[in-house]
């Protein structure tokens, strides 16, 4: 892999260093420069008060101005790192109070009203954008509200909890102007990134021809709550027991489970670097381990089929590497399948993406990705010669072609020049594209492509049958954003 060539090529692409700068004067904004965007959380449990803390904090052109949950402790506490995250304030690890200078700020910045009801918070506030990090299921009618409301949208995913309801989100995004960004932050990656234009642009896999990945645990994903916390009468509006709101993950009248709350993430991977979308999906599943009352799967074993056509960036035609080849046949249309699993009581593998090539291999995750040069790449091994004969025959008794075990067990680590947390990224990203009306990379037809996928494995796992994806499914009479932006 060429080092420079691969810098060049993501740097041209994606934008130099984190690929959000926005060079003054650049594009026209809507705002003053200096103007912050005024957005609504709604939901500040686990994931919600996440982004707070991790993501929005860092992005300064963000002014948090109304937080919205309806359990009272996730509200408190979204109010209280929204404040936070307002005076620009990140807490030490171990810091449990705040120093005299960092409490002025505090006193100075945006202290955000609480609500239990969005409506009442969308009706109330002057908002330019809502962030969404409630219950998978409630993601589409907040979804919609908010474009009513003619506002931006960041919605964890997955997006919808129907594929006709995701179509309804393109739909209104199209008809109100306004986008909805989704929370698949490996589109802000710069890694992932660099990958997907190593792969299209210097070929460094060759031809991709299959996929493994997998989100593999070790735990139950229950989440502990206060069983001595006694709901007021707002509270008990929208909870009617509190163990099954704080673990809404694992029962089917709130959840998809490991399908939606995982699978959604690798399933728009395969989809990006494919550049393609899958025609069927077969699996199986079980809740074979945890048996507590839990009304979703434990573990989930999937085969997705792509076909892969000249149309798509990741074509990669090939030379016949034997005598045997038909030379026309191997460059028509092919197939990639990929092979997902999500299990949860066993975290050996964890959570990776291994993109598969005849020159190569990338596996990649959010704590570091490599590329490992496939060893019989250049073998030939069909070929006559004492040379092909003398290659395919190290390789077949256990030797490598010019690649030392090192090479083969550690690989290349894929690296670039970046210090800022991906969860920033994806929100200062967020809030350029709403200042300017710009096109997200995790735009809604992202996401509709991720509700498609998601949905169809259901399906497939539910009726125990093979499940064919229909084009018409996220085709459209108008244009819609790309589904494979990488800048």
């Amino acid at each position: 892999m060429s080092e420079n060539v691969s810098r060049r090529n993501f740097l041209k692409t994606a934008g130099v260093a984190t690929g959000v700068a926005i060079a003054a004067g650049s594009a026209p904004f809507s705002f003053a420069q200096n103007e912050k965007v005024r957005v609504g959380c709604v939901g500040t449990g686990g994931q919600g008060s996440f982004h707070i803390r991790n993501g929005l904090t860092g992005t300064p052109d963000i002014d948090i101005v109304a937080v919205c949950d309806v359990y009272r402790p996730h509200q408190k506490l979204g109010a209280q790192l929204a404040q936070l995250s307002n005076a620009g304030i990140t807490l030490a690890p171990g810091q449990t109070g705040l120093t005299g200078a960092q409490k002025e700020k505090v006193m100075a910045a945006t202290k955000p009203n609480t609500y239990y009801d969005y409506r009442e918070m969308l009706e109330k506030e002057q908002l330019d954008a809502i962030i969404i990090a409630s219950p998978y299921k409630t993601h589409y009618e907040i979804t919609m509200a908010g474009l009513d409301a003619g506002l931006y949208v960041f919605c964890e995913k997955t997006m919808a909890h129907e594929i006709e309801y995701a179509r309804k989100v393109v739909m209104k995004c199209h008809e109100t102007g306004k986008f909805v960004q989704v929370g698949h932050q490996r589109r802000y990656n710069p890694v992932y990134n660099k990958a997907l234009m190593m792969a299209w642009e210097e070929g460094a896999l060759g031809r991709i021809n299959h996929i493994d990945a997998q989100w593999h645990r070790n735990n139950d994903w229950r989440r502990p709550w206060n069983k001595n916390h006694k709901l007021n009468s707002q509270e008990k509006k929208y909870i009617k027991d509190l163990g099954h709101h704080m673990n809404w993950r694992i029962f089917k009248d709130t959840s998809d489970g490991l399908m939606t709350e995982l699978a959604t993430h690798q399933l728009d991977i395969a989809a990006w670097l494919l550049d393609t979308m899958p025609s069927r999906v077969i699996g199986f599943q079980g809740l074979d381990y945890w048996r507590d009352g839990r009304t979703i799967a434990d573990n989930v074993n999937l085969i997705y089929e792509f076909e892969v056509t000249p149309e798509s960036r990741a074509f990669q035609p090939i030379k016949a590497r034997n005598a045997f080849q038909d030379k026309q046949a191997i460059n028509s249309p092919y197939g990639v399948r990929m092979m997902y699993s999500s299990i949860t009581a066993n975290a050996k593998k964890g959570c990776t993406e291994l993109i598969e090539g005849d020159k190569g291999t990338f596996e990649l995750t959010e704590l570091g990705s490599s590329f490992f040069e496939e060893p019989t790449a250049k073998v030939n091994w069909g070929g006559a010669s004492d040379d092909a004969e003398k290659a395919a025959s190290v390789i077949t008794s256990g030797g490598t072609r010019e690649l030392s075990n090192e090479a083969q067990n550690t690989g290349e680590a894929i690296t670039v020049d970046n210090d800022t947390p991906v969860d920033t990224l994806q929100f200062m990203r967020f809030a350029r594209d709403v200042k300017t009306n710009g096109t997200p990379k995790a735009n809604q037809v992202v996401g509709l492509r991720a509700v498609i996928m998601g949905l169809t494995g259901r399906d497939a796992l539910e009726k125990n049958t093979e499940i064919k994806i229909d084009p018409a499914w996220y085709t459209f009479d108008f244009d819609v954003p790309s589904p494979s932006m990488v800048s």
